[in-house]
């Protein structure tokens, strides 16, 4: 019988003594070996499988990070060079705008005017063996990574190098990871730079305490002298802060600064860098060290060789401000460093950056907007981004006041606003056209859903219409021009909230949601959100109804230069992401185009500029705090939002939309009239604005629809008469309610429609039957 564990072996064994022959115990012997030895062999390859399958991942992620960039440049931190800005004119040219200086007050002490007995202090105590190693002393770093994998946060074993880099990049991360990127960073900058130049920068940019940058600035703030007249004990006391700049700053920690220089003046004379008898000097010269207290005894202007300062005076425009801030992000994410750090990257690395900001634009919305006249709100106002539709900005405006600073609160690209109706054709809608739910004239209940709010202990159905009651149902081209919050509800809910979300999110580029939106049904349906959007994130948002379904991350430059021409930053092969189908987003298209131009509910009307095919949805939040305009032309988008920063109702809620027509008019005032392309794979066909359906003969009142083949409702059956004889008493119940319709909201949108007194007869009849003969066949073709 076969044996099939090791017990079977081990009861031969045991019978072994008691049988006579001895081939039977060699042969059982061998057997136990032999399975054994299958065993380990066994769990070896197991473990070098497992081994194989979780260290690759392991050794992927280092080789990264051993590929990454320093992102340090030494010589231009020496040279504290000026940036440029360009723009273009309108012949295609790049002229130089304006410079950026560093307002910093550094003095940069070169190698060779730095005293040795500095150079030997900092080596002496922090790096002995710095003229030695190739930028890691492996044997302290292999210490300091046991230490951080045992759990204490508190280790030694970086080298001067590594603790340039660190002070360079500002990444005080406590981690495997970035001591991994530190050590990779650390080899590449001493081949990239020799020994004095890395130390010269050591000393140049480390802190000494107190705020101060580099020993020459700690000379004269503890000493108030030259760091070259500093004598042995008193560059001890400057290299022993750097360990801990606030536990040895002598001013406030003179008995530990005392211990700690001393403690470097041993180090110095172990090493033999100073001999007996200046160690001796040097320790009673420290017994009785005085240190400078009042900054009047300070002769700091001596040793400032710029005799004039920086001129940062100079306002920038909105535009600018937002590219500074843009450009920063961008250097912090591309090389992986601090945004302090790559702040002074900007200011001091004499950058070469190529602006998209269209200047005559820019300048004519910041002069409108501080122009503007608003006698029945004096302090509103607002947050404007044009973008064209491959997320280039073309001009950005923060405040209607005049800008009196830079880098001032942006209410365009930085505040988080509330949307209001604006979100609904983004949130609500085009995900149940993408998914085949709705097409263009589907009809959706305008009626509130049951478990909407949730107060007091039951539930509350909602949400409440702005124009004060509820129809049965709506087309959704006609819900969009109502403006309907429970009609966008609804169709919220068919395809989920979270569904939404992470189209938003992850699609659309908004940054500034909570994880509440996720499950927020009122949020992305009707603009009541835990967080907020900005102006240039919906103006790129609505960009997508006008180039295919593409999303552009917006961007304020072109391209940046280093101090030699070698390109960091690039936007000009801004690859797009296919947020939406062609298709859905033409027939969104033309749902805004519907809201426009049958404009009865809303103000949206009033943004057609002419010979232009503008589109958009105007939105208001509750009591109208906030309203906006958010729409675009087959050149570009833009969205506009009116408030107060802190919210009151806005008065007169219409200058979202005039202004944003009076803006949209003046850019396109000199560019030739072009169109949205189509989509392939929509047809046009003719249907019942009363049923939805597509129109025949006995239909009154029809509109030219969008449908995808795969998605084209079926024929009326003649019910459009019979609604149409039922809701007479409706309709004109409708056009009282939207005259009354300022007092009587309660929902998101509340006063769109303060100006549109038409009937609601004309606004189903506001796109006449085509008259030619030959319609019918053109648009009947086999659905």
């Amino acid at each position: 019988m076969r044996k099939t564990n090791i017990n079977d072996y081990m009861d031969d064994i045991e019978k072994v003594g008691t049988e006579s022959s001895p081939a039977v115990a060699v042969r059982t012997v061998g057997r136990f070996f032999s399975g054994l030895f299958r065993a380990i062999i066994s769990i070896l390859c197991i473990a070098l499988i497992a081994g194989i399958v979780v260290g690759t991942p392991i050794v992927m992620y280092v080789i990264d990070i051993a590929n990454e960039p320093t992102g340090i440049d030494l010589r231009a931190r020496k040279l504290n060079l000026t940036s440029n800005i360009y723009v273009y004119n309108k012949e295609g040219e790049a002229v130089k705008y304006q410079q950026l200086y560093s307002s910093e007050n550094r003095v940069w002490v070169d190698y060779k005017d730095i005293p040795k007995q500095m150079k030997d202090a900092m080596i002496a105590i922090e790096d002995k063996r710095f003229h030695d190693h190739k930028g890691v002393d492996w044997v302290r770093t292999g210490g300091a990574i046991i230490s951080l994998a045992t759990g204490s946060d508190s280790y030694g074993g970086s080298t001067l190098t590594q603790q340039l880099i660190k002070n360079v990049t500002k990444d005080n991360e406590v981690s495997i990871n970035r001591k991994l990127r530190e050590v990779f960073r650390a080899l590449k900058l001493e081949k990239e730079y020799t020994k004095d130049e890395i130390l010269e920068a050591y000393l140049n940019i480390v802190n000494f305490g107190g705020n101060t940058g580099g020993v020459q600035a700690a000379a004269n703030m503890y000493f108030g002298k030259n760091i070259q007249d500093c004598s042995i004990a008193e560059c001890a006391a400057i290299a022993g802060i750097t360990q801990n700049p606030s536990l040895y700053n002598p001013l406030y920690f003179p008995d530990y600064n005392k211990e700690r220089r001393e403690t470097v003046l041993q180090a110095m004379f172990d090493q033999e860098m100073i001999t007996r008898a200046e160690y001796a000097d040097s320790l009673e010269e420290s017994k009785n060290m005085k240190f400078i207290t009042d900054e009047s005894e300070s002769d700091e202007e001596d040793y400032n060789p710029d005799e004039e300062e920086d001129d940062i005076s100079n306002v920038q425009n909105w535009y600018i401000d937002a590219m500074l801030r843009q450009v920063q992000a961008d250097i912090a994410e591309v090389y992986n460093v601090g945004t302090d750090v790559a702040e002074e990257r900007l200011y001091t690395e004499g950058l070469n950056i190529y602006c998209a900001m269209d200047l005559d634009m820019q300048e004519y919305a910041e002069k409108y907007f501080t122009s503007l006249d608003t006698p029945y709100d004096e302090n509103l106002e607002i947050g404007y981004t044009m973008t064209a539709l491959d997320g280039r900005i073309i001009a950005t405006v923060g405040s209607r006041n005049q800008k009196t600073g830079n880098l001032l609160y942006d209410r365009a690209n930085v505040a988080a606003l509330q949307p209001g109706s604006t979100i609904k054709p983004i949130g609500a809608y085009p995900l149940t056209i993408e998914n085949k739910y709705y097409n263009f004239s589907s009809t959706i209940a305008d009626q509130p859903i049951e478990e909407w709010d949730y107060t007091e202990g039951y539930w509350k159905p909602g949400p409440n219409n702005w124009y004060g009651y509820y129809t049965e149902k709506l087309t959704i081209c006609d819900a969009i021009e109502w403006s309907s919050n429970a009609a966008a509800a609804r169709a919220l809910q068919l395809v989920g909230v979270e569904n939404s979300y992470s189209f938003v999110t992850g699609k659309l580029g908004f940054t500034h949601l909570a994880e509440q939106d996720s499950k927020n049904l009122a949020g992305l349906s009707i603009g009541g959100l835990n967080g907020g959007v900005t102006a240039t994130e919906m103006a790129a948002a609505y960009s997508i109804y006008g180039n295919g379904g593409r999303y552009y991350k917006p961007y304020t430059y072109y391209y940046v230069t280093d101090q030699n021409g070698n390109v960091v930053l690039d936007n000009r092969d801004n690859v797009p992401l296919q947020a939406l189908s062609t298709e859905t987003a033409y027939i969104m298209n033309r749902l805004l185009n519907y809201n426009v131009n049958n404009s009865y509910h809303t103000r949206a009307g009033s943004t057609r500029v002419s010979g232009w095919d503008t589109i958009g949805k105007t939105g208001t939040t509750d009591d109208t705090k906030d309203s906006w305009f958010c729409g675009l032309s087959p050149i570009c988008a833009a969205a506009l939002w009116t408030g107060y920063d802190t919210p009151t109702v806005i008065n007169a809620p219409n200058y979202a939309v005039d202004c944003w027509q009076d803006l949209m008019e003046h850019y396109l005032s000199d560019k030739e009239v072009v169109q949205y392309e189509p989509a392939e794979g929509v047809t046009q066909i003719r249907f019942c604005k009363t049923s939805g359906l597509l129109a025949t003969e006995t239909c009154e009142y029809t509109g030219l629809g969008y449908y995808t083949t795969d998605n084209i409702p079926g024929y009326c059956n003649g019910e459009c008469l019979k609604k149409n004889e039922t809701d007479t008493d409706t309709e004109t119940e409708s056009d009282s309610s939207d005259e009354q319709s300022d007092t009587e909201s309660s929902g998101d949108e509340n006063s769109d429609s303060d100006e549109n007194s038409e009937s609601s007869a004309d606004s189903t009849s506001s796109e006449p039957v085509e008259s030619e003969p030959e319609w019918w066949e053109s648009q009947f073709g086999t659905p």
